[in-house]
């Protein structure tokens, strides 16, 4: 169902399940994050491609590009410091997709619909090849490095997992967005992709076998 969103245009990219710490010290967004305390409602991440925001001070500043697929914030922790600045701490719960804009002054305000995520066979198959991957990738860093690696506990949901590995790749926002952006069979197949072109860098010793 379609809702209203304040916006938080930003240069970074944040994943359902994961979290955010922000300071907030913008008197705009000062407004904003107060706002969403008060009210106990979330706000949106959206990554901001280009441009700036315009706001009553900058009337003139050039609009911001921002991504169409964000993602649902809750402020989970948040201080109010005694000149009115905010430090939060937020979770990714949901992406959406920004159907338009209602407000950009003093802050972003859109129209935006949740994006339920995908399921059923396919699904499974492709986390099954990630974690495949994930598991032949970490074998190869123990070999080239001499040393045992351990690795992570992976989260059990499709879903949950493809963010997990995506928050935590070390790619450009650019990329991070894309996977966003994409649903979640081709966001599974695409880190699948990822560690498959750092294990090609890495020592030969472990081969990268049967990955079904």
């Amino acid at each position: 169902m379609i809702q209203q969103l304040p916006l938080f245009p930003l240069g970074t990219v944040l994943f359902p399940g994961s979290t955010l710490n922000l300071h907030i010290f913008e008197e705009r967004y000062r407004t904003m994050i107060g706002k969403c305390i008060v009210e106990d409602v979330p706000f949106g991440v959206v990554y901001l491609r280009a441009g700036d925001e315009v706001s009553e001070d900058r009337p003139l500043a050039l609009p911001a590009e921002t991504a169409s697929i964000g993602t649902i914030a809750q402020i989970n922790a948040h201080v109010r410091l005694e000149d009115g600045r905010y430090l939060i701490n937020a979770i990714g719960m949901q992406r959406f997709h920004l159907q338009y804009i209602i407000q950009r002054a003093p802050y972003m305000v859109g129209m935006v619909m949740p994006l339920a995520e995908e399921s059923g066979a396919q699904v499974d198959v492709a986390a099954r090849e990630l974690r495949a991957v994930y598991r032949r990738y970490w074998q190869a860093v123990s070999v080239a490095s001499g040393a045992p690696v351990e690795a992570e506990d992976l989260p059990v949901a499709p879903e949950a997992l493809a963010y997990y590995l995506a928050d935590r790749c070390q790619v450009s926002y650019v990329q991070k967005q894309r996977w966003l952006e994409m649903e979640l069979i081709a966001r599974l197949r695409s880190l699948g992709s990822e560690l498959m072109s750092e294990l090609a860098i890495l020592p030969p010793s472990v081969g990268l076998g049967n990955l079904n």
